[in-house]
Protein backbone atom coordinates (compact mmCIF):
# COMPACT_ATOMS: atom_id res chain seq x y z
CA UNK A 1 0.00 0.00 0.00
CA UNK A 2 3.00 2.69 0.94
CA UNK A 3 4.32 1.95 -2.79
CA UNK A 4 0.99 2.95 -4.65
CA UNK A 5 0.96 6.17 -2.62
CA UNK A 6 4.75 6.91 -4.32
CA UNK A 7 4.99 10.01 -6.49
CA UNK A 8 6.67 9.70 -9.66
CA UNK A 9 8.78 12.21 -8.75
CA UNK A 10 9.89 10.70 -5.78
CA UNK A 11 10.77 7.17 -7.69
CA UNK A 12 12.71 9.23 -10.04
CA UNK A 13 14.35 10.95 -7.29
CA UNK A 14 15.03 7.96 -5.13
CA UNK A 15 16.03 5.54 -7.53
CA UNK A 16 18.82 8.24 -8.66
CA UNK A 17 19.88 7.87 -4.93
CA UNK A 18 19.71 4.40 -4.72
CA UNK A 19 21.99 4.19 -7.87
CA UNK A 20 24.47 6.56 -6.50
CA UNK A 21 24.44 4.65 -3.18
CA UNK A 22 24.67 1.51 -5.06
CA UNK A 23 27.71 2.46 -7.26
CA UNK A 24 29.70 4.03 -4.74
CA UNK A 25 29.48 0.84 -2.38
CA UNK A 26 30.10 -2.34 -4.86
CA UNK A 27 32.60 -2.78 -7.72
CA UNK A 28 30.61 -3.81 -10.60
CA UNK A 29 33.85 -3.39 -13.42
CA UNK A 30 33.95 -6.66 -15.06
CA UNK A 31 31.27 -8.20 -13.79
CA UNK A 32 28.00 -10.39 -14.95
CA UNK A 33 25.29 -8.26 -13.68
CA UNK A 34 21.52 -9.59 -14.03
CA UNK A 35 19.17 -6.68 -13.86
CA UNK A 36 15.36 -6.95 -13.65
CA UNK A 37 13.45 -3.66 -15.41
CA UNK A 38 10.55 -1.88 -13.87
CA UNK A 39 7.11 -2.05 -14.87
CA UNK A 40 6.14 1.78 -14.92
CA UNK A 41 2.72 1.10 -13.75
CA UNK A 42 3.85 -1.00 -10.69
CA UNK A 43 6.13 2.09 -9.52
CA UNK A 44 8.74 0.01 -8.98
CA UNK A 45 12.47 1.57 -8.42
CA UNK A 46 14.26 2.61 -12.11
CA UNK A 47 16.80 0.43 -12.22
CA UNK A 48 17.14 1.96 -15.86
CA UNK A 49 19.46 4.43 -13.76
CA UNK A 50 21.97 1.23 -12.30
CA UNK A 51 21.69 -0.06 -16.21
CA UNK A 52 23.04 3.00 -17.96
CA UNK A 53 25.49 3.40 -14.95
CA UNK A 54 26.86 -0.01 -15.37
CA UNK A 55 27.50 0.33 -19.70
CA UNK A 56 30.73 2.01 -18.69
CA UNK A 57 31.79 -0.65 -16.32
CA UNK A 58 32.32 -3.05 -18.91
CA UNK A 59 29.56 -5.17 -17.51
CA UNK A 60 27.97 -8.37 -19.30
CA UNK A 61 24.42 -7.74 -19.06
CA UNK A 62 21.29 -10.46 -17.99
CA UNK A 63 17.77 -10.04 -17.14
CA UNK A 64 14.88 -12.65 -17.11
CA UNK A 65 12.25 -13.52 -19.60
CA UNK A 66 9.19 -15.30 -19.18
CA UNK A 67 8.56 -18.54 -21.35
CA UNK A 68 5.45 -18.81 -21.87
CA UNK A 69 5.74 -23.11 -22.65
CA UNK A 70 7.18 -24.04 -20.47
CA UNK A 71 5.73 -21.07 -17.68
CA UNK A 72 9.45 -20.67 -16.50
CA UNK A 73 11.84 -17.66 -16.54
CA UNK A 74 14.58 -18.01 -18.80
CA UNK A 75 17.81 -16.32 -18.41
CA UNK A 76 19.05 -14.25 -21.13
CA UNK A 77 22.32 -11.71 -21.84
CA UNK A 78 21.95 -9.37 -24.08
CA UNK A 79 23.82 -6.51 -25.21
CA UNK A 80 23.04 -3.03 -23.12
CA UNK A 81 22.44 -0.75 -26.07
CA UNK A 82 20.11 -2.85 -27.90
CA UNK A 83 16.43 -1.37 -27.87
CA UNK A 84 14.20 -3.09 -25.23
CA UNK A 85 10.18 -3.93 -25.78
CA UNK A 86 7.38 -4.95 -23.41
CA UNK A 87 6.18 -8.12 -22.78
CA UNK A 88 2.38 -8.98 -22.15
CA UNK A 89 3.48 -8.51 -18.46
CA UNK A 90 4.58 -5.14 -19.20
CA UNK A 91 7.85 -6.28 -18.54
CA UNK A 92 10.86 -4.61 -20.45
CA UNK A 93 13.09 -7.00 -22.29
CA UNK A 94 15.57 -6.48 -24.92
CA UNK A 95 14.51 -7.31 -28.50
CA UNK A 96 17.99 -8.99 -29.17
CA UNK A 97 19.48 -11.70 -26.77
CA UNK A 98 21.32 -14.63 -26.17
CA UNK A 99 19.91 -17.57 -24.10
CA UNK A 100 22.30 -18.12 -21.19
CA UNK A 101 22.38 -19.59 -17.58
CA UNK A 102 21.45 -18.18 -14.24
CA UNK A 103 24.97 -20.18 -13.53
CA UNK A 104 26.39 -17.76 -15.08
CA UNK A 105 25.83 -14.29 -12.95
CA UNK A 106 27.88 -12.23 -10.66
CA UNK A 107 25.72 -9.99 -9.38
CA UNK A 108 22.02 -10.16 -9.18
CA UNK A 109 19.86 -6.82 -8.52
CA UNK A 110 16.41 -7.43 -6.86
CA UNK A 111 13.53 -5.08 -6.76
CA UNK A 112 11.16 -5.69 -3.66
CA UNK A 113 8.70 -4.38 -1.49
CA UNK A 114 9.97 -5.24 1.66
CA UNK A 115 12.82 -6.23 3.84
CA UNK A 116 13.92 -7.56 7.54
CA UNK A 117 17.58 -7.24 9.52
CA UNK A 118 18.01 -10.63 8.57
CA UNK A 119 17.67 -10.52 4.79
CA UNK A 120 14.71 -11.89 4.67
CA UNK A 121 12.47 -9.75 2.06
CA UNK A 122 8.79 -9.69 0.37
CA UNK A 123 8.79 -9.48 -3.13
CA UNK A 124 5.95 -9.42 -5.51
CA UNK A 125 4.40 -12.44 -4.53
CA UNK A 126 4.21 -14.90 -7.01
CA UNK A 127 7.93 -16.60 -5.70
CA UNK A 128 9.65 -15.66 -9.46
CA UNK A 129 12.72 -14.36 -7.38
CA UNK A 130 12.89 -17.27 -5.24
CA UNK A 131 13.43 -19.38 -7.90
CA UNK A 132 15.42 -17.36 -10.14
CA UNK A 133 17.99 -17.09 -7.05
CA UNK A 134 18.00 -21.00 -6.24
CA UNK A 135 19.52 -21.48 -10.04
CA UNK A 136 22.23 -19.08 -8.80
CA UNK A 137 25.43 -19.95 -8.41
CA UNK A 138 27.00 -20.01 -4.42
CA UNK A 139 29.09 -17.28 -5.09
CA UNK A 140 26.27 -14.81 -6.72
CA UNK A 141 26.05 -12.01 -4.67
CA UNK A 142 22.23 -11.08 -3.93
CA UNK A 143 21.78 -7.07 -3.69
CA UNK A 144 18.33 -5.71 -3.01
CA UNK A 145 17.11 -2.40 -3.78
CA UNK A 146 14.12 -0.49 -1.62
CA UNK A 147 12.88 2.72 -1.40
CA UNK A 148 11.61 1.95 2.57
CA UNK A 149 13.81 0.88 5.00
CA UNK A 150 14.70 -2.48 6.78
CA UNK A 151 11.50 -4.03 8.88
CA UNK A 152 12.10 -3.79 12.74
CA UNK A 153 9.58 -7.34 13.07
CA UNK A 154 10.54 -10.39 11.01
CA UNK A 155 9.28 -11.20 7.99
CA UNK A 156 7.78 -14.81 8.13
CA UNK A 157 9.34 -16.97 5.69
CA UNK A 158 8.23 -20.18 3.97
CA UNK A 159 10.97 -22.80 3.34
CA UNK A 160 11.56 -22.08 -0.17
CA UNK A 161 12.20 -18.55 0.37
CA UNK A 162 15.35 -17.11 -0.29
CA UNK A 163 17.47 -14.17 1.16
CA UNK A 164 19.40 -11.07 0.54
CA UNK A 165 23.15 -10.40 0.47
CA UNK A 166 22.93 -6.92 1.08
CA UNK A 167 20.07 -3.96 0.85
CA UNK A 168 20.45 -0.72 -0.84
CA UNK A 169 17.89 2.24 0.09
CA UNK A 170 18.28 5.49 -0.26
CA UNK A 171 19.87 5.96 3.44
CA UNK A 172 21.53 3.44 3.99
CA UNK A 173 23.34 -0.42 2.62
CA UNK A 174 22.11 -3.15 5.32
CA UNK A 175 24.42 -6.14 5.05
CA UNK A 176 23.72 -9.68 5.77
CA UNK A 177 26.34 -12.04 5.09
Amino acid sequence: EKRKTLSFNFIHESSKTITEKLLSNFNFSNKSIHLFYPIKTKKEINTWFIHKQLINQNCIFYTSVHNQKKNTWDCIQFDPKVDFTETTFKVPVPVKYLNSLYTEIDIIIIPLLAFDNDGNRIGYGKGIYDKIISNLNPNCIKIGVSFFEGEKEKIQTQIHDKKLDYCQTTNKLYKFI
